[in-house]
């Protein structure tokens, strides 16, 4: 079984994506400041496949318990997304996107999560054919007659031109596959070789890629920014329990705990950075919000805010909206009811 120290591993990528994410929207410089922009939202994605691993594998939730409670989770972050999307217009909220990926992802984790070399196949394969997909729905003309709540569920799957459906299963489906070997891999030493390996992995693929007319940029979506997003996050993932791990033998734990309070305050993280950034907004007028002042506000704010909330209470706002909307397990016996125990890997 998972202990919740080593499910802090998760936590602390996690939080790292929301860091990275802040920076990829705020960062006014350029040079070393873009690669958040290659790295966050496909981080978000693979730490979704690696907890849907983790669930299945450790908590062994009945398949309709499962099912259940990621349907709702991911209508949940639709909904929300769209409000927040609503309420500020300089960022493309990727909220709605990845509550179509957990939807979506939910099934296909209940049939493979212990094959992860098909997993890893299908994975490739989406990611070539993706593109294509992409393309085509773009192309579609009918779809300008179509209504709104059908052009936004499009956009949601195949044409966003951030964010989309055909990009983040495929990795999704690569974190779903480093679940099974997790324990393995994120150990020292061999980590740091597994680390290692799969950056170097990105960096062939962004490398190939850029070599071609389709390219690798960062949300474009084509096959080699999918396969390269997909190592560049997954070695992500690993060097976050690597570091983890080396910080609590040094003794210098108490350093992880801001960003390990964002990332289990993950979605409460990211509605107070739209809060944050439309109050600024609101009170100064529309203006671009890439400057330092703002990221190191919003970080604070951010940062600052779930560290705070974590150590009170234990939880943040919108991680209790979504417990107290979850549907209630089955009985089992006459008096009990079965936990999920689906919270930390989730």
């Amino acid at each position: 079984m998972w202990t919740s120290r080593r499910l802090d591993g998760l936590d602390a990528a996690r939080g790292l994506a929301v860091v990275s994410m802040l920076v990829a929207h705020l960062c006014p410089a350029g040079g070393i400041f873009i690669v958040p922009e290659y790295l966050t939202a496909p981080l978000f994605a693979v730490v979704i496949g690696v907890a849907m691993g983790i669930q299945l594998a450790d908590r062994r939730p009945s398949p309709g318990e499962f099912l259940v409670a990621n349907v709702q989770r991911g209508l949940i972050l639709v909904v929300l997304g769209v409000l927040l999307q609503a309420m500020y217009a300089q960022i493309v909220v990727v909220l709605p996107y990845l509550g179509v990926l957990i939807i979506v992802l939910a099934p296909l984790a209940l049939l493979l999560h212990r094959l992860p070399v098909l997993t890893l196949g299908i994975a490739g394969a989406l990611a070539v054919v993706g593109p294509l997909v992409v393309e085509r729905a773009r192309a579609n003309p009918a779809t300008a007659t179509w209504p709104q709540w059908s052009l936004d569920l499009v956009t949601w799957l195949a044409t966003g031109q951030a964010y989309r459906l055909v990009s983040f299963l495929p990795m999704a489906l690569g974190g779903l596959a480093l679940a099974v070997v997790l324990r393995r891999a994120a150990r020292p030493p061999e980590g740091y070789v597994v680390a290692g390996a799969f950056l170097a992995l990105a960096v062939t693929a962004y490398a190939l890629g850029r070599g071609t007319p389709d390219g690798a940029d960062a949300y474009s979506g084509t096959t080699a920014e999918v396969v390269g997003a997909t190592f560049f996050a997954t070695a992500t993932v690993v060097a976050s329990f690597l570091a983890v791990d080396l910080l609590r033998r040094r003794g210098a734990g108490a350093v992880l705990e801001p960003l390990l309070s964002t990332g289990r305050l993950a979605l409460t993280a990211y509605t107070l950075q739209i809060l944050f950034l439309a109050a600024i907004q609101l009170t100064v007028g529309p203006r671009q919000d890439d400057s330092w002042l703002i990221l190191g506000s919003t970080l604070l704010v951010v940062v600052g805010g779930c560290w705070l909330l974590d150590r009170r209470f234990g939880t943040g706002p919108m991680e209790w909206l979504v417990r107290a909307l979850r549907p209630p397990p089955p009985a089992v016996g006459r008096h009990e009811a079965r936990p999920t125990g689906g919270d930390a890997a989730a």
